[in-house]
């Protein structure tokens, strides 16, 4: 019993009010250092061109981390004696309970640790996990969140990358794919709406010019399924760039005589709203 009360009272240092202050400063200024980086590099990110912003904002949970390391490593020692046989100690007496209490939650640190270094999603990025699909605007330890097009910020816990896909639609990139789809009848001159539609997406005020503009027909059961491919300057553009391209299509193949097909009546059901 004594020497068990002998190797817990060595484990620790004698505690003064200066290393108290010690503590208290180097947390309060690991605080705000967060805050400000959290603050700063996000409204410096919106400054820059696209391709910057994201190495911006990429910056900002690599510098948390990096400030909760520096902070653990220096505090450590000030209330600790660490030397292998405490740290056997601690480690012991810790790791099963520890284990058990934090399993999920390691899990999805460890993930958090992984989706860093293998970059998954990035600040910036539009990605889809799941049935959420949304850009993402912060990236911590234990999840990340992603505003959806309704403007909804969504929580995704990091390891959902162990059991579930993760779609990038722009992987770090400064603009990413969009597709605007036409339904057109059978009987037209599909020759004629490959070149009205790519001159649709080459007129909009949204197109990235750096990018091509591809047009893909498609049979369908009683249509033509065409679909325009084309890039955004920005990815926030992306629906506003769909919206367009549909519009001013379907203005284009008005105006052109192309008939666009409609759903056959007995495809209609008649207890939903089709």
């Amino acid at each position: 019993m004594d020497d068990r009360a002998e190797r817990v009272s060595n484990l620790f240092n004698s505690i003064n009010g200066w290393i108290i202050a010690e503590i208290a400063l180097s947390i309060l200024l690991a605080w705000a250092f967060i805050k400000v980086t959290q603050k700063l590099l996000p409204w410096l990110a919106d400054l820059l061109p696209a391709q910057l912003r994201n190495m911006t904002l990429n910056a900002v949970p690599i510098s948390r981390v990096l400030a909760l390391l520096i902070l653990i490593i220096w505090i450590v020692p000030l209330i600790f004696n660490i030397t292998l046989q405490n740290f056997i100690f601690i480690a012991g007496a810790l790791s099963v309970a520890a284990g058990f209490a934090v399993k999920d939650l390691a899990s999805s640190v460890i993930a958090g640790f992984v989706a860093l270094f293998e970059k998954p999603y990035r600040l910036g990025d539009w990605i889809k996990i799941g049935n959420d699909y949304g850009e993402v605007v912060s990236v911590g330890m234990r999840a990340v969140q992603i505003r959806t097009p309704d403007d909804n910020v969504v929580t995704i816990s990091h390891d959902r990358i162990w059991t579930e896909n993760v779609s990038n639609a722009n992987d770090g990139f400064g603009t990413l794919m969009c597709v605007a789809t036409f339904y057109v009848m059978r009987d037209q001159a599909i020759d004629q709406v490959a070149p009205l539609l790519k001159a649709v997406a080459r007129t909009s005020p949204y197109l990235n010019l750096d990018r091509d503009v591809v047009v893909v027909m498609e049979n369908a059961p009683y249509c033509m399924v065409y679909k325009l491919k084309a890039y955004p300057f920005e990815p926030r553009n992306q629906f506003a760039f769909i919206t367009d391209m549909t519009a001013r299509g379907n203005t284009a193949l008005f105006e052109a005589g192309i008939a666009m097909a409609s759903i056959p009546q007995e495809l209609v059901s008649t207890d939903q709203n089709i």
